[in-house]
């Protein structure tokens, strides 16, 4: 009694055709986009209507079955952006992704070739969006966020990471770099002079000066004789 008396009924009397036996598609607008135009059209994308009868028949079935399915809607958009994701990020691999060889041959070029095609890769490494975003790394990373802002070989320009969070989005960081106290304690170049100060890890050979290069020889000629002293 209480669905007869309310305004429900009304949106169950209106979809009478999709919960009943009623052909969908017995009325059309005009137009190019109609009803009509489409099933006009409908027959040129099939190979097995023979008859004017059952093309009518399998065009009223895929209106019901693909245009009077409105649940399934949000999964066409799902599925459409999939598809153009997935085409945008094979092509950028396919493109600019070195590890990446359409012909077996590719592989196996003289050293020369191979650096022309490793030239190709820069954008793939180097492209405007990374180089944009990833100056943000430190309000996504909370240990080391610059652990790949400094690139030794000079492939791209060094990175530097931003004083602010990105506008109106990540409100879980501080605003600015100053106002967090253990920033400049987890980054990265903080960490290595640690390990550094610490002998757990020594600098890279193109960082060292003469003095500690010469450390490092006088400590490892004491452990080589260290060894031969305990061997003997």
């Amino acid at each position: 009694m209480a669905l007869l008396l309310s305004r429900a009924r009304l949106g169950l009397r209106a979809t009478s055709a999709l919960r009943g036996g009623h052909h969908l598609t017995s009325y059309s607008e005009v137009g190019p986009w109609s009803t009509f135009s489409l099933r006009m059209r409908y027959t040129m994308l099939l190979k097995n209507q023979t008859d004017p009868t059952i093309a009518d028949y399998f065009f009223e079935k895929w209106v019901r079955d693909w245009c009077a399915d409105a649940p399934s809607y949000n999964y066409w958009w799902v599925t459409s952006f999939a598809m153009g994701a997935m085409v945008g990020i094979l092509s950028r691999h396919w493109f600019f992704n070195p590890d990446l060889y359409g012909r077996r041959q590719e592989s196996r070029k003289p050293l020369p070739d191979r650096h022309r095609q490793w030239s190709y890769s820069l954008p793939y490494f180097n492209h405007r969006m990374r180089n944009f975003v990833a100056k943000y790394k430190w309000c996504m990373i909370d240990n080391e966020p610059d652990w790949a802002d400094y690139h030794p070989i000079g492939y791209r320009p060094n990175r530097k990471q931003i004083h602010r969070r990105p506008y109106m989005w990540v409100f879980t960081v501080p605003r600015y770099t100053c106002e967090d106290p253990l920033y400049t304690s987890v980054t990265h170049e903080n960490m290595n002079r640690i390990y550094e100060e610490i002998g757990y890890s020594k600098k890279p050979e193109w960082m060292q000066t003469e003095e500690e290069e010469e450390q490092l020889r006088a400590a490892a000629g004491l452990i080589v004789s260290f060894r031969a002293e305990k061997a003997a």
